[in-house]
């Protein structure tokens, strides 16, 4: 079965979020819109999910992180847990061959929260679904459009290990300060009026497939 060129809207895959080669989180997404300018996948509400999300992370020393994200290199299907996403509505913006995301959060009843600047891999497709290959930078940005960095100690400490090729790491500083500068001049997809967007009542909360681990 071959891997259609765009997904209409409606449609159900799978979003894999990874560490290298490892998945660490599954979640089943619905897709919103889908075009040769953007991706968005909008995330219901208490959806049913599995991962490898190390708990009380923030609680633990950026080098302990690390540590551990490093020994998820080796991961297998017998270190997931099944989980429940939070209760709040979620849409993630991936244009093409981009090095970051941005996604949107709302509350359970769509009072728009803040931006979320993610920066990763470009985005793969597969055959029902698409792979994020998370690169830990990330930048929040509130409705009034103020800024501040997120995780920037683990993508240093990352960077400090080698983990990353000197091309990864010479586009991810690019891409985040072009993205700093998307934000100040208030550019799109800020400007684009996302915070109003609502998903279609119809769509159903999507599942994941029994075999989700199999990527294809």
């Amino acid at each position: 079965m071959t891997q259609p060129k765009y997904w209409s809207p409606g449609a159900q895959i799978v979003q894999y979020e990874m560490w290298s080669e490892s998945i660490v989180l599954a979640r089943p997404v619905t897709v919103a819109e889908d075009s040769k300018t953007h991706i968005a996948l909008y995330s219901h509400p208490m959806t049913p999910t599995v991962s490898r999300v190390i708990e009380n992370r923030y609680s633990l020393d950026v080098s302990e992180r690390i540590d551990i994200y490093m020994q998820m290199l080796d991961s297998d299907v017998e270190g997931f847990r099944k989980r429940t996403s939070p209760d709040n509505h979620v849409l993630t913006l991936t244009p093409p061959n981009s090095w970051h995301s941005v996604w949107l959060f709302w509350d359970s009843e769509w009072q728009f929260q803040n931006w979320y600047v993610n920066f990763q891999a470009p985005l793969d497709r597969l055959r029902r679904g698409v792979q994020v290959h998370d690169y830990a930078l990330d930048i929040v940005v509130r409705p009034d459009m103020t800024w501040s960095w997120k995780d920037m100690d683990e993508f240093e400490e990352l960077v400090a290990r080698g983990y990353f090729t000197a091309e990864q790491e010479s586009s991810i500083r690019a891409e985040a300060d072009r993205m700093v500068t998307t934000i100040e001049r208030c550019r799109p997809p800020f400007s684009d009026g996302w915070e109003d967007w609502r998903a279609d009542q119809r769509w159903p909360i999507p599942t994941l497939p029994e075999d989700w681990a199999e990527l294809e």
